[in-house]
């Protein structure tokens, strides 16, 4: 945990919002986007654009096995301007674009509901 109470709200924030920017996060700790980023590093151990990029990457890994949003939306919602954007970075992330990753989740949702029906019917148990 990071000794510098700042760097612990803005972590806070990134975790309920990767959308915010880096200028926004330093407006709201009242320092300069390079004075927050050199915080940051310090006090983390990695360079705030980075994590950003991850948590943001991870929020649109969640929104697309939980929802049904589109990727333009996703895109918005995490942080994105271009939908392009989430593509290039997610594919970087995951090895998959965004669409053929929400696919490959459905899919293996589906099956491993199909192996829990058929669990339950031939052993009578869970």
């Amino acid at each position: 945990m990071p000794d510098d109470y700042r760097i612990r709200r803005i972590l806070q924030i990134i975790e309920d919002d990767p959308s915010k920017s880096i200028t926004e996060l330093a407006s709201r700790m009242n320092l300069s986007s390079s004075r927050l980023g050199h915080l940051f590093r310090t006090q983390v151990g990695v360079d705030l654009e980075g994590f950003l990029r991850n948590a943001r990457l991870e929020r649109a890994a969640t929104l697309l096995r939980t929802t049904e949003l589109s990727i333009k939306e996703i895109a918005a919602q995490v942080g994105y301007h271009h939908a392009s954007s989430l593509d290039r970075g997610f594919k970087q992330k995951f090895d998959l674009e965004p669409a053929d990753y929400r696919k490959k989740q459905r899919d293996q949702a589906d099956a491993q509901s199909l192996e829990d029906v058929l669990f339950d019917r031939n052993s009578g148990q869970r």
